[in-house]
């Protein structure tokens, strides 16, 4: 019995910095996460025509295009809740890198916005889902965590006693 192929969602990703390179990469892999979904195409500010034979495409196309039903949104923090409103309301989905606003009053907005569109609104924290933070997650059970910083830098510090 031969199995039935797996729909995939259209997906554009928002920002090409480290967070967007990543999930540009992950989504590119045919294997984990990345089987539901298919890479459409990339929006940035800089014209910088395809990055791994991934076209880039405006932010109006994105918007408007019916093969787009998902936006990773991994632009600078300042630009997300600009971005999340345009996607949610063009009755896209959205995955956003934390944080998803800058206030508490425009992430209840958006929450309300997603609700209304019966959209998904995700928030996640790109830098949890690496190698390095489940090392460390390790590495601090049963200590006393004195300090620690978690910097987007693939970086990570913490000291314990």
């Amino acid at each position: 019995m031969e199995a039935e192929p797996v729909r995939k969602l259209g997906v554009v990703v928002v920002g090409v910095g480290r967070a967007g390179s990543v999930r540009m990469r992950d989504l590119q892999n045919p294997e984990g996460s990345s089987v539901c979904l298919k890479l459409i195409g990339f929006v940035s500010r800089r014209e910088l025509g395809s990055i791994a034979d991934v076209q880039q495409m405006s932010l109006e196309d994105a918007l408007s295009s019916p093969e787009v039903e998902v936006a990773f949104i991994c632009s600078e923090t300042s630009s997300h809740e600009c971005y999340i409103r345009q996607f949610l309301s063009a009755g896209k989905h959205v995955l956003v890198e934390y944080p998803m606003t800058l206030s508490l009053a425009a992430a209840q907005e958006v929450w309300d916005l997603a609700h209304e569109k019966g959209k998904v609104l995700h928030e996640e924290h790109i830098e949890l889902l690496m190698e390095e933070f489940a090392f460390l997650k390790k590495e601090v059970v049963g200590k006393e965590l004195l300090k620690g910083s978690l910097h987007f830098t693939g970086q990570f510090s913490v000291q314990t006693h």
